[in-house]
């Protein structure tokens, strides 16, 4: 990946991905045990989502895509739900084949498969994928991404998350 200004971008074969926002942070009490924690069902992402959506000027609504870190699986149902997603009472009806699958779902998700079937480089191919999903050249593309968002790092800390958008968002 290379990163450039924006009237930079422009100079280059592919259509520019921009970064529409990126935060870093972690959740309340992040320095004590997380058996100390007041809230100890978290993936981390409470104090960030709100800075990464205002960022952006975009909210999970307009996502089209989305990547996330699978270090292990209960972390990406709390990402899911942190970065407003769902409700965690609506997880049974929204956390489904169809809502998740490319390219169709409501909320396609992992779809160069992830860290358990592209690599495991501490999530650098979820950063590729969405670029290449607003590129339209993936090989598992949903039709119409113009917003692709990164979770990366659930359950630990500090955690980032970011949104790519397209020529369209900007």
């Amino acid at each position: 990946m290379i990163v450039v200004p924006a009237e930079r971008a422009k100079d280059f074969d592919h259509p520019p991905v921009y970064v529409l926002s990126a935060v870093t942070g972690s959740h309340y009490r992040a320095g004590a045990s997380v058996h100390n924690t007041p809230d100890y069902a978290t993936s981390n992402f409470k104090t960030c989502v709100p800075r990464l959506y205002d960022m952006a000027g975009c909210g999970p609504d307009d996502v089209d895509v989305l990547q996330c870190y699978e270090n292990f699986t209960g972390g990406v149902l709390m990402s899911i739900v942190e970065h407003g997603f769902c409700e965690p009472e609506e997880c049974n009806e929204f956390l489904t084949t169809e809502n998740l699958l490319a390219p169709d779902g409501r909320l396609p998700t992992n779809t160069s498969g992830g860290n358990l079937a592209e690599c495991y480089m501490h999530g650098l191919e979820l950063n590729i994928e969405a670029v290449r999903q607003i590129r339209r050249a993936s090989p598992n593309q949903v039709e119409d991404v113009d917003v692709s968002m990164v979770v990366s790092g659930p359950m630990v800390t500090p955690v980032s998350s970011s949104i790519f958008g397209s020529e369209a968002t900007v």
